[in-house]
């Protein structure tokens, strides 16, 4: 019985995430924004992450996620306080230099990838958990790639980023990427 119920817990955690992905396609058909969309599916990925315990900030402080000017539109700035999981999700514009204080995670709009390198590259070695919607953007620092396939939005996960920072995805979220990479 405790087996049942442990499974179901994992599966409502599981549920954000799922219900965000599978209706991508109804929404992009019906003409939901895209950038509302990749703002959710950016959220619902963060759920299912682990920080090294030496970056968690302290219960109820603040997760920090750093975009770029061209990703920091409504739909991600509605994402600046939301509750993510015992901790308020705090949005910050990425610079193009490693002024900006560390991130938890970064995310790049395909338009910012030249300018902000340097500043990706800083929160990398940070232990920033990067992701982006930009299909060159670098795999050697870049943990999630958000594709456009027709009217659906997947990702694809290298593994390779996160191993160096100590980073964790939960199985759940890796068995929903459409590509996982060593």
């Amino acid at each position: 019985m405790a087996r049942h119920r442990l499974r179901f817990r994992h599966l409502a955690a599981a549920a954000p995430l799922l219900a965000a992905l599978l209706v991508v396609a109804p929404c992009a058909a019906q003409g939901v924004d895209e950038g509302e969309l990749k703002a959710a599916i950016v959220y619902n990925i963060l759920l299912f992450v682990e920080w090294p315990p030496a970056m968690m900030p302290p219960p109820g402080g603040a997760l920090s996620l750093c975009v770029g000017p061209h990703s920091a539109d409504a739909a991600m700035q509605a994402l600046d306080r939301r509750e993510l999981r015992g901790f308020h999700l705090s949005l910050r514009e990425l610079g193009a230099t490693a002024s900006v204080p560390p991130c938890h995670a970064v995310f790049v709009d395909a338009a910012d990838r030249q300018r902000l390198a340097a500043g990706v590259k800083a929160q990398r070695a940070a232990g920033a958990l990067v992701l982006s919607d930009d299909p060159d953007a670098p795999a050697e620092s870049t943990a999630i790639v958000l594709r456009r396939v027709g009217t659906r939005i997947t990702f694809e996960v290298n593994l390779q980023p996160l191993r160096q920072a100590g980073i964790q995805l939960s199985s759940k979220l890796l068995r929903l990427a459409k590509t996982v990479r060593e």
